[in-house]
């Protein structure tokens, strides 16, 4: 049942992800042509920054999952297997302290942005701001996923 739902929770993370990085492209696309027609469409750049925010974090929490972040393992990869798990859970975890921090801190910057609004939208700036906890928050699951799985391994390895 768990695992269902976390494949669907995959799914439709990248399913959004995606949608957002061609909404990216094709609102900034749409805006240059405009642009050159002579007919701007002056909210589309402030609408594709929006989507762009919310792109990076979900696919910074995206490539976390897959591994696709880039990675320092010239001294782990040559240390026995137990202690390079201990190691990448230290690291794990000073990743995870990290993420309490900008989780903590984008909530707060969301509450502080929440009666501002966007240029040339009639949206509150809260809503890219809140970004930055939501990816956050999906990190800091993903790098506890990782964890219990290195634990597990730890634990279940005979070296």
């Amino acid at each position: 049942m768990i695992k269902k739902i976390a494949q669907g929770y995959v799914k439709t993370e990248n399913v959004i992800t995606n949608l957002l990085m061609i909404g990216v492209v094709l609102f900034v696309f749409v805006a240059a042509v405009m642009r050159w027609a002579g007919y701007p469409i002056v909210w589309s750049v402030e609408f594709a920054q929006l989507l762009f925010v919310w792109v990076i974090f979900l696919g910074a929490n995206r490539a976390l999952r897959e591994n696709k972040h880039i990675g320092v393992d010239f001294f782990t990869r040559k240390l026995p297997g137990k202690l390079s798990a201990f190691v990448e859970i230290i690291m794990d975890l000073l990743v995870l302290g990290f993420l309490g921090f900008i989780f903590y801190f984008g909530i707060l910057l969301s509450i502080e942005n929440s009666l501002r609004l966007i240029n040339n939208l009639t949206i509150s700036y809260s809503i890219v701001t809140l970004s930055v906890p939501v990816g956050s928050a999906l990190m800091i699951i993903t790098i506890l996923i990782k964890i219990k799985e290195k634990i597990l391994k730890i634990a279940g390895s005979g070296e």
